[in-house]
């Protein structure tokens, strides 16, 4: 009946521009039909799609991505595979399985929602309307069988974030009612870094961001002068356009409204469509009124646009800049950036100029702001001003030189320690001006209405502000930051540990400030109790600070590499009532699907001996080595890509290859002849090792990170769908799966969708027990099991952490990496907080504790990678969730080791080490390393300029990486003599540590294209 139904709709799919609806041509009754087209972007919902192939026949026609929930295993198989064989598993497409009593995504995500197993007679399967409005988001629309579709209405209490600093006073507090803690995660969405300048704005469930055109690394330079949209609520990327090349954008000229955008340059104001990124009409400033056609400030209220007009300004070339400190592209002995005399008040709708004003003395704009019908302006050394937004007259000024004194001449500022010198420094209220910032010598307030001072803080001036009902709240990053009366200065309380972090401005919540923590700390959150406590797995965008709207906080992306656990855009959103200390009961999270309960009933099994490489690195302990033995001469065997058929079967077979993004593989593991890989389209594949050619395909719900392993014959996968499956290594046959996942809620992660706690550790087997953790961010929470590997019941759980510090949420242990066993002790790449985190192999018991008075200092990232070292085990830098090709000193391959830390001690009597920056392996005799010794047999160090992969056999050590001619290749070395024994290239970049050995000694290797390639004897 479903697929006879999901015909009709096929039948009845018409292209639109824009998201919409369209009739089906003749559609059964009660069957309304959504028509898709290129131009829809966003995240759709599709229920209960049994063959796939209504999801499939979407994806081709938009650019939607889109998630597939369908009920029973064998239709979760069969939407994968359709969904595999037409190139868009993973990318496009995503599966789940579910009852239709909940909908497994997370709450206010979804664009539009498609009921596509419902029908006539199907009533008593309606939907529930309740949970279709969760996760619609405002406006969304849900088609579930009636002739019009569900509309999900706007949010109460959400606020939006118009202006760059909020709003035209320049105070950044939201008034979102909504946006309270605790947070779960709502999305993770590219670009990963970005250039500066960047602004931000949002508005109608978008999100604006201008980039500016200083860069630290080269993966941004495609986003020089750019404007980008995303969806606010699931941040898809809605489109780009160009800005004014070399305008300096970091200024209060951009203004986001439900339907357009105002954007101003050098030469107009621009009305932008919000939906689609074209200019639709521009406001000229007259040029007989003004001094220039360059737009220096602007803010929009009650329909009147009003702008800060003037000069022309010098061009500023871009600059990819190679070290954080390099930020002077703004030098105001050069010119004056932002300084104007004319102010301009426009109708919108009709463009009409409603008044004029004309100052003798210049303004600068970074003092520009409105509040309560008036707008306030500063001049150096000569006035400050007030006039009305209704019809420009002057209603106060002063030219007090006591006032004017304490508001100061511009400081230099413009570091990454200071600020930035384009920052604005003053805000208002109704009653009160105030002046403050990385320019300005002191914190300064004058009365709103009359000009007069108020009170001066002496200390210094670099505060950022926010100003909310309790409190003026002085955000400090030299010396105490304090919450003070508006209206004296008077000190309301002092606020302990609230030193920020370098330039990151503050911004705030109805219960919340946020900074940037001091050293690097991640975020900075004060309470509404004033108590400093932090998010510590990501840092604030410098110039954005941390934006709350439309019911969720934004951070990022950000520019330097100076990262955390996680990069890119990142939202979080309240967690309402969601239990984060819910019990694990077996009975809820273990499926068994397939009866092995006798003995005849057990898989094959695959001999496994010491020259097989069974998991990842070879081994629980990753030394990443065997006893295989590396051939003295190699060839290319053969390239795996995936094989895909066309779902028509009427249709020929053809065979294509899968684009890059369609599957970033994991790192192969090889055993039985066989060789194993998963990967980002979820899909776990088994591949002849000496043919290359495909044996079976299975498939879990989400991206896969890190390789299966082999244990029993058993292949056991760490799923993005937040499971641990278990499949028949011969056969790839499902045979069970757990939960490790407290509830199936699901969110776009980078582009793909998976679970809030996806199984990113991968699998570790030992001793008949199967361990893997579970989550992304540790705020959420992580969730360490340990199973019986034969039958998937729960031997113990560790649902504690995720939070290690009483009373406090934001310290813990994150899913960062693999996992590693050593001497009784599971080690997990814990994130930069805890980092290797251990745990009580018997137990579970966490036993690396954290140190309170340690929390505060400077983090790194300690991400991806685990290493044993002296008998110690180390963390890598390598993120577990950015771009896997990367630019700058936090990047460098996947070894990064302190200098002369074995690495691997191979069979017979070899030492191998880890170099920084290049792969530097030295011969060192075991007798020697005994009495101390570290005098090498022999040295190879200009082998790779950077590693990215190694594997060690009895006779040779074999290294995959980029040369120093820029390319890539695989190298093997012999481990007596330290000569190159052969060299072969590589078609496009290695997987981190993607490199094998099969028991003949093959090099098997993953590449980020897609490709697996096998050099053989």
């Amino acid at each position: 009946m479903a697929t006879i139904r999901a015909n009709w709709w096929l039948a009845g799919i018409l292209l639109l521009i824009g998201t919409g609806v369209a009739a089906a041509a003749e559609p059964p009754p009660m069957v309304a039909v959504p028509g898709f087209g290129e131009r829809d972007r966003g995240l759709c919902l599709i229920v209960g799609d049994d063959d796939g192939r209504y999801a499939v026949d979407v994806a081709k026609r938009s650019a939607l991505t889109i998630y597939v929930q369908v009920e029973t295993e064998a239709q979760r198989q069969a939407v994968a595979r359709a969904a595999d064989e037409a190139g868009l598993l993973g990318t496009r497409i995503t599966v789940g399985r579910g009852s239709r009593e909940r909908l497994h995504l997370a709450d206010g995500l979804v664009d539009v929602l498609v009921d596509a197993g419902v029908g006539l007679g199907d009533a008593g399967r309606r939907l529930n309307r309740e949970e279709v409005l969760r996760v619609l988001r405002p406006g969304g629309k849900a088609y579930l069988g009636d002739p019009e579709p569900v509309v999900a209405p706007a949010r109460e209490g959400h606020d939006e974030w118009t202006h760059p600093f909020h709003g035209p006073d320049n105070n950044p507090l939201s008034a979102d009612r909504t946006v309270t803690a605790p947070y779960l995660t709502k999305f993770l969405a590219e670009p990963y870094f970005c250039p500066l300048p960047e602004i931000t704005v949002i508005s109608g469930g978008r999100m604006f961001k201008a980039f500016g055109n200083r860069s630290s690394m080269a993966l941004t330079s495609g986003m020089v002068d750019t404007l980008a949209a995303f969806n606010a609520y699931n941040g898809t990327e809605l489109w780009t356009r160009k800005l004014s090349p070399g305008f300096m954008i970091h200024r209060n000229t951009m203004i986001a409204t439900p339907d357009a955008l105002y954007l101003a340059d050098d030469t107009s104001c621009k009305r932008i469509a919000a939906a689609t990124g074209e200019v639709i009409d521009e406001i000229v400033a007259p040029p007989n009124l003004t001094d220039g056609p360059v737009w220096k400030w602007m803010a929009l209220e009650d329909g009147v646009l009003y702008a800060l007009v003037g000069e022309e300004e010098p061009k500023d070339e871009g600059t990819l800049m190679q070290g954080g400190g390099a930020w002077h592209w703004w030098r105001l002995d050069d010119y004056r950036f932002g300084y104007g005399r004319t102010f301009l008040a426009f109708d919108v709708k009709t463009k009409k100029l409603l008044w004029h004003r004309r100052e003798a003395d210049p303004i600068d704009s970074r003092s520009v702001c409105l509040a309560a019908g008036r707008i306030f302006a500063h001049s150096d050394g000569k006035f400050v001003r007030a006039f009305s937004t209704k019809n420009g007259t002057e209603l106060w000024k002063t030219t007090d030189e006591k006032t004017l004194a304490a508001i100061g001449r511009n400081l230099p500022a413009q570091s990454h320690l200071n600020g930035f010198r384009s920052t604005p420094y003053a805000k208002a209220t109704a009653d009160a001006l105030y002046y403050a910032g990385p320019t300005r010598a002191q914190l300064v307030a004058l009365s709103a209405r009359d000009g007069s001072l108020l009170w001066t803080d002496k200390k210094h001036g670099d505060y950022q502000l926010v100003l909310r009902d309790d409190g003026l709240f002085a955000i400090s990053r030299t010396g105490a930051s304090g919450k003070l009366d508006p209206l004296s200065g008077k000190i309301i309380a002092e606020l302990e540990n609230c030193t920020r972090g370098n330039c990151t401005r503050a911004t705030g919540t109805v219960d919340s400030i946020f900074t940037r923590g001091h050293h690097h700390a991640g975020t900075l959150r004060i309470t509404r109790d004033d108590l400093a406590t932090r998010l510590p797995v990501m840092r604030p965008a410098c110039q954005d600070g941390v934006i709350a709207s439309n019911g969720q906080l934004y951070w990022g992306p950000w520019m330097c590499s100076c990262n955390l656990s996680l990069v890119g855009i990142i939202s979080l959103a309240p967690a309402g009532d969601f239990a984060f200390d819910r019990p694990a009961k077996e009975a809820e999270r273990l499926e068994v699907l397939a009866d092995r309960s006798d003995s005849n009933g057990e898989p094959p099994s695959l001999a496994i001996d010491d020259r097989d490489w069974p998991t990842y690195r070879a081994g629980n302990a990753r030394r990443g080595g065997t006893a295989a033995v590396v051939p003295a001469e190699v060839k290319e065997i053969w390239t795996w890509r995936v094989e895909r058929r066309s779902s028509d079967p009427d249709a020929p077979s053809v065979r294509v290859a899968a684009p890059a993004a369609a599957l970033e593989p994991t790192a192969p593991i090889a055993a039985g002849g066989l060789v194993f890989l998963s990967g980002a389209d979820g899909a776990v594949r088994a591949i002849d090792a000496a043919t290359g050619k495909p044996k079976w395909t299975a498939y879990t719900g989400g991206p896969v990170h890190f390789p299966p392993t082999l244990w029993n014959g058993r292949l056991y996968v760490g799923g993005g769908d937040g499971f641990i499956h278990a499949f028949a290594a011969a056969s790839g046959e499902p045979l069970w799966r757990f939960r490790a996942a407290p509830v199936e809620r699901h969110i776009p992660v980078y582009g793909r969708i998976a679970s809030t706690w996806p199984v990113a550790s991968g699998v570790l087997v030992e001793d008949g027990v199967a361990y893997a953790a579970a989550g992304i961010m540790h705020s959420d929470g992580t969730h360490v099991h340990a199973l019986d590997a034969l039958t998937g019941k729960l031997r113990w759980r560790n649902d504690t952490s995720g939070r290690l510090m009483p009373g406090d949420e934001m310290e813990g242990v994150s899913v960062q990496g693999h996992l590693l066993a050593n001497d009784g002790k599971l080690y997990l790449a814990g994130g930069n907080v805890a980092s290797p985190a251990a745990y009580d192999m018997r137990d579970g018991k966490y036993l690396t504790p954290l140190d309170p008075a340690k929390l505060w200092e400077t983090k790194a990232a300690r991400g991806r990678d685990l290493s044993l070292v002296d008998g110690k085990v180390i963390g890598s830098a390598w993120l577990l969730y950015a771009p896997r090709e990367q630019v700058g000193s936090n990047y460098v391959g996947a070894v990064r080791f302190r200098a002369n830390s074995p690495l691997h001690e191979a069979p017979g009597m070899l030492l191998l080490e880890a170099g920084r920056e290049d792969l530097t392996v030295r011969a060192v005799p075991k007798e020697i390393i005994r009495r101390g010794e570290s005098d090498p047999a022999w040295s190879r160090e200009e082998l790779l300029e950077e590693p990215i992969a190694l594997a060690v056999g009895k006779n040779a050590a074999v290294a995959a990486g980029k040369t120093a001619e820029g390319e890539y290749a695989v190298v093997a070395i012999d481990l007596r003599t330290g000569e190159t024994l052969w060299s072969k290239p590589l078609p496009s970049r290695p997987v981190s540590w993607g490199l094998a050995l099969d028991r003949e000694g093959r090099a098997l290797v993953s590449l980020l294209d897609g490709r697996l390639v096998c050099f053989g004897g």
